[in-house]
């Protein structure tokens, strides 16, 4: 198996030490920007959006759950690195305010140039 391509998939970055009256003022700007509101979960983060630009997509997590009380929390954020472009303001704004910021997950693609049309190899990777 030549000609394997491994990319980057999926970036996900923590930013923590933001504060609630920033991120407030964030949650604001998204409902005007993209007339959206966002989901409050009971497990995970307790605030979620997912911001969509063209083609480009992020996805945007704040409190986590198991974070004690506190006036500045974590929030993370995801998305394909193609798109870092397109949120580039938001996310230069949310290093600037942030505490630290940490590279959480890295999820990769193996593209590999073998025809799945032959019964075997969908077998083949199907099963291992």
């Amino acid at each position: 198996m030549n000609n394997i391509q491994i990319s980057i998939d999926k970036v996900s970055l923590e930013y923590h030490g933001v504060t609630v009256s920033f991120y407030n003022q964030l949650a604001l700007s998204f409902r005007d920007w993209f007339d959206i509101k966002p989901t409050i979960r009971h497990k995970g983060y307790v605030y979620q959006w997912h911001l969509a630009m063209d083609d480009a997509y992020l996805y945007l997590r704040y409190q986590p759950w198991c974070q004690k009380k506190s006036r500045k929390y974590t929030l993370q954020i995801e998305t394909h690195p193609d798109h870092l472009v397109k949120f580039q303001r938001l996310l230069v704004t949310l290093y600037k305010l942030s505490q630290k910021v940490y590279l959480n997950r890295i999820e990769l693609a193996f593209d590999i140039p073998y025809p799945m049309s032959n019964e075997q190899s969908v077998h083949y990777f199907q099963y291992g």
